[in-house]
């Protein structure tokens, strides 16, 4: 499963359309994913709609970022965490030069994965890093590499 898929709707760093990106999937055989365009939610409602008609399972989120700068990617488990990743989301929209914290909020029904070279100390139970295959070797020598249910 992939956990962090953009579209165009991802302004400056996507270049898919939602129906290309649902083709993509199908040609992969990949059955679930998850759509977090960069700040956005825009492509949501197309996506979930193509996706489910394809026979894929769509889970809805956000790659929260300052410009290029990823903090976090927060991921819906149900209509409520949804709900409450666009609230949070409009909290930062609505302010002329916004700043994404290095920490995401603690939201109800929710999960967040945060990049490999973030520092976060403590992670709450429903908090994660992500490693990419690029992260593997530095890997070894992290304070991560004991701590492998807290990886994806």
């Amino acid at each position: 499963m992939y956990l962090n898929t953009h579209t165009y709707y991802s302004l400056r760093y996507g270049t898919i359309a939602p129906k290309e990106l649902v083709s993509i999937l199908l040609q992969q055989n990949v059955n679930s994913v998850c759509l977090t365009d960069i700040n956005s939610t825009s492509s949501n409602l197309e996506f979930v709609r193509l996706a489910i008609k394809n026979a894929i399972k769509p889970i809805l989120g956000v790659d929260f970022r300052n410009k290029a700068q990823q903090q976090f990617i927060m991921l819906a488990k149900n209509n409520e965490g949804y709900e409450s990743i666009n609230n949070y989301l409009s909290e930062f929209l609505h302010i002329k030069d916004f700043v994404i914290p290095d920490s995401a909020k603690k939201i109800k029904n929710t999960f967040v994965i945060y990049p490999f070279e973030n520092d976060v100390h403590e992670l709450k139970e429903n908090e994660f890093i992500g490693v990419k295959p690029t992260d593997l070797n530095q890997l070894k020598f992290s304070k991560w590499r004991n701590k492998q249910d807290k990886l994806v």
